[in-house]
């Protein structure tokens, strides 16, 4: 069981990256970085092999993810595959309003997000980059060798890692104040908000879920995490370890930042143009602040009067809205369908 943490364990955690990924990315950058994209386009699914000229650094790093993902038990990666199917027009939606913005409020966590630029300068493709992937690791079939999470989970693990070096080469990166980039505690922030942040979205959009169910959303994201170079000790064993370890990470690091307002900003206005003609149409501020919580809201510049507050149905609204892009009974197939060809249209 994992017991709570101190300040200073949690401290000891911003020191600590990811270093099996981090000696990759040491070996190909920066002359040889376009030899790493090529032998990453080798890996379609979960069963394709690395090419013979490889270095063994990128070749350890898969070998040990590989190894790890088969120790999964099949029944865990059952039940949140199922959840998610259950639920996934509802969670892909939540990503966008709730999930990523709720990252923002870390204000060290944004720093780097700012400075990678790409989901500054671009949100939408960040958005669809990002829903590939969960739509990649949260299939039936994820880990089975024709699955694509074990290679998808490869190429994020090594994006971070590439973010970590440009960011430590850039010479305008204080560890001694933010900690490392992209360190363990931020990625246990991150991987919560993909789970327990999503359990709890739903859980305000009138859903009734059972905790044993909840936690088994939250398990399956435990094991990608761990793919994705998260120490054990940071993966939540019950619903109250989550709710516990995603308080202590907040009261640590959510606050207002230059960066924070910056990337809402950025995402509002794209948001703003994506739901034209939609029943969220000028009511995406609303939406967002019902989700996130007032206080969370606020830190990230978001603020209505009164009277759209007391005007705004919530429940009614998302549901309009979901009818808008899918059907009533949710499936992974439908989402992901539904996802490809907005795709195709963009």
């Amino acid at each position: 069981m994992m017991e709570l943490l101190s300040s200073t364990e949690l401290d000891a955690f911003r020191e600590l990256q990811d270093p099996l990924a981090d000696h990759v990315i040491s070996k190909y950058f920066p002359a040889d970085k376009n030899l790493l994209q090529s032998h990453l386009s080798a890996l379609v699914t979960n069963s394709d092999s690395l090419p013979s000229d490889a270095t063994e650094e990128l070749k350890v790093l898969y070998a040990a993810m590989k190894e790890t993902a088969s120790s999964f038990d099949v029944d865990d990666l059952a039940a949140g595959q199922s959840f998610f199917s259950e639920h996934a027009s509802d969670i892909m939606l939540l990503l966008g309003f709730l999930s990523l913005p709720y990252c923002y409020t870390a204000a060290y966590g944004a720093e780097v997000l700012v400075k990678s630029k790409r989901i500054l300068e671009d949100p939408a493709t960040r958005l669809m980059d990002t829903a590939t992937f969960v739509f990649d690791v949260t299939s039936k079939g994820a880990f089975k060798p024709e699955g694509k999470a074990l290679v998808g989970i490869l190429r994020v693990r090594l994006l971070h890692a590439a973010t970590r070096w440009y960011i430590n080469h850039s010479g305008d990166w204080d560890s001694t104040v933010m900690g490392q980039p992209i360190n363990q505690e931020d990625m246990a922030g991150t991987n919560l908000s993909f789970s327990l942040m999503a359990v709890r979205g739903l859980r305000k959009l009138g859903k009734l879920l059972e905790p044993e169910k909840a936690f088994n959303y939250i398990n399956y994201w435990n094991k990608i995490g761990l793919l994705l170079g998260l120490k054990p000790e940071l993966l939540p064993e019950s619903n109250k370890e989550a709710f516990h370890l995603e308080k202590q990470i907040r009261g640590r690091h959510f606050r207002s930042s230059d960066a924070g307002l910056k990337l809402t900003k950025s995402l509002y206005k794209y948001y703003e143009k994506a739901v034209a003609d939609t029943p969220l149409d000028g009511l995406t501020k609303s939406f967002m602040i019902y989700l996130l919580g007032d206080k969370v809201a606020s830190q990230l510049g978001l603020e209505i009067g009164n009277y759209d507050r007391i005007v705004f149905k919530p429940y009614q609204l998302f549901f309009n809205f979901k009818n808008f892009f899918f059907d009533s009974q949710d499936s992974y197939a439908k989402a992901f369908g539904r996802f490809k060809t907005s795709q195709a249209i963009k």
